[in-house]
């Protein structure tokens, strides 16, 4: 099992004891997030969600990406204004992040 199947096992878990809905664009946003490794910004999320939901829209990612933040599924990287996954999704606690100053790589 992937990193990233994990995770979204994860959050499925976590969203159904909270009781919110994980909704099937929720899950994906999370899971080209968690794909990607590295920071991912809202217009990337954007192009690949708009091959596949044809009405994906700023404001759906924007909402999607508000709602997993809010769970604590995702960080939101400041200076780069992209977005990463929380490796330790069921523990509330602080984030620290490696960024390459040349190439923006996020760790």
């Amino acid at each position: 099992m992937t990193e990233a199947n994990t995770l979204l096992q994860q959050a499925e878990s976590q969203c159904h004891t909270r009781g919110v809905r994980f909704t099937p664009i929720r899950r994906r946003v999370l899971e080209l997030i968690a794909e990607n490794g590295g920071g991912l910004k809202a217009y990337d999320l954007l192009d690949q969600l708009s091959t596949e939901h044809a009405a994906a829209r700023p404001p759906t990612v924007y909402r999607a990406l508000e709602f997993l933040i809010e769970q604590g599924l995702v960080h939101r990287i400041e200076s780069q204004n992209a977005y990463v996954a929380c490796a330790c999704p069921e523990h509330a606690h602080g984030f620290q992040l490696l960024i390459c100053r040349q190439c923006g790589y996020v760790e």
